[in-house]
């Protein structure tokens, strides 16, 4: 049998009912064969344009949150 082989390509943040952030999660994507990075050259293209993506949106998400607590801090 054949070893399976997982890429991280992003990590998303939970948050509770009140908007606070509880956890990064770790998505994976199932790549079958492997180069030296680890997956094909297509996949491999692929993780780069959604991690940059996700990195995008992290930082956003990051800014917002705390000119959040910059804001309360403020009141």
């Amino acid at each position: 049998m054949e070893k399976e082989h997982y890429q991280v390509v992003a990590y998303i943040a939970l948050r509770n009912k009140d908007g606070s952030l509880m956890v990064n999660v770790p998505l994976y994507v199932k790549v079958s064969e492997v180069n030296k990075n680890g997956m094909t050259d297509a996949q491999e293209s692929v993780m780069h344009r959604i991690s940059e993506i996700m990195i995008k949106r992290n930082e956003k998400q990051l800014s917002e949150y705390f000119a959040s607590l910059k804001e309360k801090s403020c009141k």
